[in-house]
């Protein structure tokens, strides 16, 4: 019985540290990796990372507070392009919720076939970020096509496809360096019991 509650407290507190870690990235340059002419994010990284040690549940929650933040963040401080398009939750919050849920679950579904906890790692980690860029860009696309034809002045497709291969690659490769090595070190480090 103490087992469980401390595992639910050790949840609790690690998904809080997530969230937190997550508004910090979302709020102050750290998040950012500058390219010109939109940013691409590492924001994504907390919800991938819990993703992979508690499950796709937690995953989906932080996830949650990454897409709740860049919307408000789209609300109260445009500044590009796309914050229009990210004042809609459908947008902002629902892939964002996706990476963790796509992220725990794939890292599950790996773990229990091929039985490498690097492998399984660094792959659940590329689809997490993946879902994180083709859901949102994704999205963009069906919803805000015509809108944002006449904004920019030329067609969205190849805008929107640029930005999925350009920052949508540098994104997915810094989410499986930083992830698998986090998810790695805190395996051996505190989940050792987890590790199937």
């Amino acid at each position: 019985m103490s087992s469980k509650k401390g595992m639910s407290t050790r949840k609790l507190t690690v998904t809080g540290m997530m969230i937190a870690i997550t508004m910090i990235l979302s709020y102050t340059p750290l998040g950012i990796i500058p390219l010109q002419p939109v940013s691409a994010t590492i924001v994504h990284i907390p919800t991938i990372i819990i993703a992979l040690l508690e499950g796709p549940l937690v995953g989906g929650i932080v996830g949650a507070a990454f897409g709740i933040s860049s919307m408000i963040k789209a609300i109260t401080q445009p500044s590009g392009i796309l914050d229009p398009c990210f004042m809609n939750p459908i947008v902002s919050v629902l892939p964002r919720i996706c990476i963790g849920v796509v992220a725990g679950y794939s890292y599950k579904g790996l773990m229990s076939v091929i039985k490498n906890n690097t492998i399984s790692s660094v792959i659940a980690s590329a689809l997490g970020s993946l879902t994180n860029t083709l859901g949102a860009m994704g999205l963009i696309y069906f919803i805000y096509v015509e809108d944002m034809t006449e904004r920019l002045g030329t067609a969205a497709g190849p805008v929107i496809w640029g930005i999925i291969t350009t920052y949508g690659v540098v994104e997915m490769l810094a989410a499986v360096v930083i992830c698998t090595s986090v998810v790695l070190a805190l395996q051996k480090a505190v989940y050792r019991n987890k590790i199937a």
